[in-house]
């Protein structure tokens, strides 16, 4: 009995192990099902690429159909997601400042860039685009770049020059400036000018039409050429953690001052209207000259009923042309699950010679690249006005552009140095303003020593 006792046992556990051998071996199904579940999850992650952008971005990459062949030359699908400007660096503090990994690649404003660098809301790019660097603008590396290291890549650059109403030169018989570098207007001759075209325009002593308009009224990137032109810096120290001694200046304040005569001296410009209102004011025919971006172009051709014309940019007598720069670059959110993916999307927009040519010649954008240098001087249209404000701005890009400060802190650094010009714009005495901001500014600078 003892024996039989002894083989139903053994065959018991013989009959248990195969029980487990068989829940072992769906275990291990389960297990393989999953781990092929997560790998085809990945994989499908993985061709799709989260790329944020301004909501403009969108429509321009449409019209050149780049996103669809980057898909088809890569297999990497992209989801583009459009934000308007301000909204979209909310999103970048929040999603990228809480750690998200998407949206994997966004536009960058790029003065923002060492703001972005130092508070880890970029992955450093440098090895990736060593090749690069060779056909991009120094200004396009200087304004991507934190203490030596390359933080986003240039995508698109900008200028400005001066457009002015022909009909109105005419009416006050003066001879209208020229499109020669070398022979660009000196501030002086410009602020002249508008003065008798604007007594000639305005018989019955009410002003209706102005002297000079500026794009951007009170916006840094238009009026740092200012200080510039004089020798004054861009407004902050080398560090980028400083403005008292180089917001208040010397040359500072003589361009400071030059501001406020525009509105309250001279008052060849106007007060009360919008950065957002200029340029209709220019394209409406109320005004003789306006400094603005070569983005406009396309608008005058279409809109302007009156003759016009383009000039170079100004610049102080006794001083240097300055022309502002830059424009929207590319980064790499750091929390990125795809950093392969995501360097083929820059490189294919930044550096592959038919992305950059087809979108300078599909939208008419400035692009900081050799490249785009090539194309304007093969190409004839670029010869003939009103085409030829693109070989005005390759040589401006190449000769005078200075980009704004390298600072951490340049979002709070431009918000206080807005509110600074548009006091001085309203009547507040420009040297006093420049060395109470500039004291403000160093105590909000002071966060990131």
């Amino acid at each position: 009995m003892e024996g039989t006792g002894l083989a139903h046992s053994h065959i018991r556990k013989i009959h248990r192990s195969k029980k487990e051998v068989k829940r072992l071996k769906k275990l291990i199904a389960l297990v393989c099902a999953i781990v092929m579940f997560t790998a085809m999850s990945v994989a499908a992650y993985a061709e799709e690429l989260v790329v944020m952008a301004g909501n403009w971005v969108e429509t321009d990459l449409a019209k050149t159909e780049l996103i669809e062949e980057f898909t088809k030359e890569t297999g990497i699908k992209v989801r583009l997601e459009g934000y308007p400007h301000r909204e979209m660096l909310q999103v970048i503090e929040v999603q990228i400042g809480g750690g998200d990994s998407t949206p994997d690649v966004y536009w960058v404003d790029s003065p923002l860039t060492a703001s972005y660098a130092v508070r880890g809301r970029l992955a450093p790019l440098g090895q990736y685009f060593t090749d690069a660097q060779e056909q991009w603008t120094e200004a396009g590396i200087a304004a991507g770049s934190w203490q030596g290291e390359l933080y986003s890549a240039p995508f698109e650059t900008s200028t400005q020059v001066m457009f002015y109403n022909k009909d109105l030169f005419e009416l006050a018989g003066v001879e209208p400036p020229s499109a020669e570098p070398d022979e660009r207007w000196t501030w002086e001759q410009v602020v002249d000018a508008a003065q008798k075209i604007q007594q000639a325009a305005n018989k019955d002593g009410v002003t209706k039409v102005w002297g000079l308009l500026l794009e951007q009224i009170n916006r840094p990137y238009q009026l740092l050429p200012l200080p510039q032109s004089l020798g004054g810096g861009s407004g902050v120290s080398p560090d980028g953690l400083k403005a008292s001694g180089y917001l208040n200046n010397a040359e500072w304040k003589k361009a400071a001052s030059w501001y406020y005569d525009l509105f309250n001296t001279w008052k060849i410009s106007p007060k009360g209207v919008g950065a957002d209102q200029v340029f209709d004011q220019f394209l409406a025919g109320n005004a003789a000259m306006i400094v603005a971006g070569t983005w406009d172009i396309p608008k005058m051709e279409t809109d302007a009923e009156f003759e016009w014309g383009l000039a170079a940019h100004p610049y102080f007598e006794g001083g240097e042309p300055v022309t502002p720069t830059g424009s929207w670059h590319l980064g790499v959110n750091p929390n990125t699950k795809q950093m392969d993916a995501a360097i083929k999307f820059l490189r294919f927009m930044t550096c592959r010679d038919e992305s950059i040519e087809r979108r300078f010649k599909t939208v008419g954008q400035l692009v900081p690249s050799d490249v785009m240098f090539d194309v304007i001087n093969k190409d004839d249209q670029y010869k003939v006005f009103p085409r030829n404000v693109y070989t005005l701005a390759a040589y401006e890009l190449g000769q005078t552009a200075m980009v704004r400060p390298v600072t951490p802190g340049f979002l709070e650094w431009e918000d206080l140095v807005i509110k600074m010009f548009e006091d001085i714009r309203n009547g507040a005495d420009p040297e006093k303003t420049l060395d109470q901001m500039a004291s403000r500014i160093d105590r909000t600078l002071a966060k990131y020593r």
